[in-house]
């Protein structure tokens, strides 16, 4: 994880240290892509808590699967297709900055984005952009928040070059979850590329997530749709079939949970690969 997240923070580095916050407190607007909090970093999530209870900041959060606990908090969730971040952080950019004077250069790239087919394949429709694009221009002051999720994407450096733009032209700040120190570089500014056909997670899909102790490294934890989906039972044993791999699971059926994805708990620093995957239940 730690080298991925270097080539990360290299990918979006500007010269100004301004683009950059540790904290989500003082602004009105806080935009979390790419993480659960409760799984990655629990004082980020209790200080987004705070700011939205005491300094009264709206949330927004874009993820595959609902933070439960932060969802009475959450002024607009939206749930995005697994593997489909590059896709979500190219449309926010665009709306971010399309009343932003840009160079020629990325005016022609923002122009030539595919909206309809990233909107349709993310699962971020139009409209949702919009309600966001409305929050963003009645704030005065914007965090956004990238998570653990994109450090190992397969698209990482383009990401990361994507959330570099809104913070040099935008009002937005970026908070990298988990980075106690940015150390800024001098770095040319690049032109994004162009953003790749958005990979499709068919069938049965797991995330990889840290453990919140070492009893549930032996879960499998599903909603109720998951379940009807992978036909498992709770307190099933199975095998959680991966590429070449088999992990030895006990199905956990928690019914707070949304969607079709299962979380996978797995030891910290355990996988630095991307997170989601399309596995098989093997009984």
């Amino acid at each position: 994880m730690k080298n991925a997240k270097a080539d990360f923070i290299t990918a979006l580095m500007h010269h100004d240290v301004t683009h950059f916050t540790f904290t989500c407190k003082g602004n009105d607007l806080i935009i979390v892509l790419g993480t659960l909090l409760s799984r990655d970093n629990k004082t980020m999530l209790q200080e987004i808590a705070s700011c939205v209870e005491v300094e009264k900041a709206s949330l927004v959060y874009l993820c595959t699967m609902e933070e439960k606990e932060l969802r009475e908090q959450t002024t607009f969730f939206s749930r995005y297709e697994a593997g489909s971040e590059e896709g979500v952080l190219a449309l926010l950019t665009k709306a971010f900055l399309a009343n932003t004077v840009l160079p020629n250069d990325l005016q022609v790239y923002f122009e030539n984005l595919d909206d309809g087919y990233l909107s349709a394949e993310s699962n971020i429709g139009e409209e949702e952009i919009e309600e966001i694009q409305s929050l963003y221009e009645q704030s005065a002051r914007v965090v956004i928040v990238l998570g653990d999720d994109l450090y190992n994407h397969p698209r990482a450096k383009n990401i990361a070059r994507l959330a570099g733009l809104f913070a040099s032209y935008g009002k937005a700040k970026i908070l990298l979850s988990h980075t106690e120190d940015l150390e800024i570089t001098d770095t040319k500014e690049i032109i994004p590329e162009e953003v790749e056909s958005l990979k499709s997670f068919d069938g049965v899909v797991v995330y990889r997530c840290p453990a919140h102790d070492k009893e549930e490294e032996g879960n499998l934890v599903g909603s109720l749709q998951f379940q009807m989906a992978a036909k498992v039972q709770h307190g099933e044993k199975i095998q959680v079939a991966i590429n070449q791999a088999m992990y030895p699971r006990t199905f956990v059926l928690d019914e707070s949970l949304k969607g079709t994805i299962a979380l996978m708990p797995c030891a910290k620093n355990e996988d630095i690969s991307y997170r989601y995957s399309v596995a098989k239940i093997v009984k």
